[in-house]
């Protein structure tokens, strides 16, 4: 019998995040309510609305993503174009089923407490993978480090102000710096 601390075990790979199906349907369904040409484009890239999977591998989602940024964007400046998307995004999500029941407290909590679930919120869209730092920069502001390499942040940007607004105020979210591993925002309402 062999000692198990002589077995050689091959380093453990990290799951890639999957993204669910109401993330999909939140921005290719609702938030932009894609035609045809758009449609078609992102089932060759894996996503067909009509039959939709329970969750996606989060390549399929940059990729349907980036499809989504040319076709739907494509005159606007990289920066322009996410941060609408990401809005698009909150916009949709709030019109399926599990964003419903998500956005109906929003107004109610206020936006310091918006802000402060944001890895919960995060983790809803598939990724709990995510350890988001937040810090205080005084009563109306937090700056979030998120380590997300999949999501340019002016994508999260927008979607964290249209999420803000569902609280009664008018976020300013600037991209504050990118980092090898993900970004940091600083959101001011």
């Amino acid at each position: 019998m062999e000692s198990s601390s002589l077995l050689v075990h091959p380093p453990r790979v990290a799951a890639q995040p999957r993204i669910p199906s109401s993330v999909f349907e939140g921005l290719f369904v609702r938030g932009l309510e894609p035609n045809s040409e758009l449609s078609r484009a992102l089932e060759a890239e894996g996503y067909d609305r009509r039959c939709p999977e329970v969750d996606y591998p989060v390549q399929v989602w940059k990729r349907c993503v980036a499809i989504a940024r040319d076709m739907a964007y494509g005159e606007l400046s990289d920066a322009d174009a996410y941060r609408i998307l990401g809005r698009k995004l909150t916009q949709g999500f709030a019109d399926t089923l599990i964003g419903r029941v998500t956005v109906v407290a929003i107004p109610m909590i206020g936006p310091a407490r918006v802000v402060e679930r944001l890895p919960r919120y995060l983790a809803m869209m598939g990724r709990p993978d995510l350890e988001v730092q937040l810090a205080s920069v005084g009563e109306r502001a937090r700056r979030i480090t998120i380590p997300d390499m999949h999501n340019r942040p002016e994508f999260i940007a927008g979607a964290l102000e249209a999420a803000l607004e569902r609280a009664h105020v008018q976020p300013i979210v600037s991209v504050e710096e990118r980092l090898i591993q993900g970004f940091r925002l600083l959101v001011r309402w």
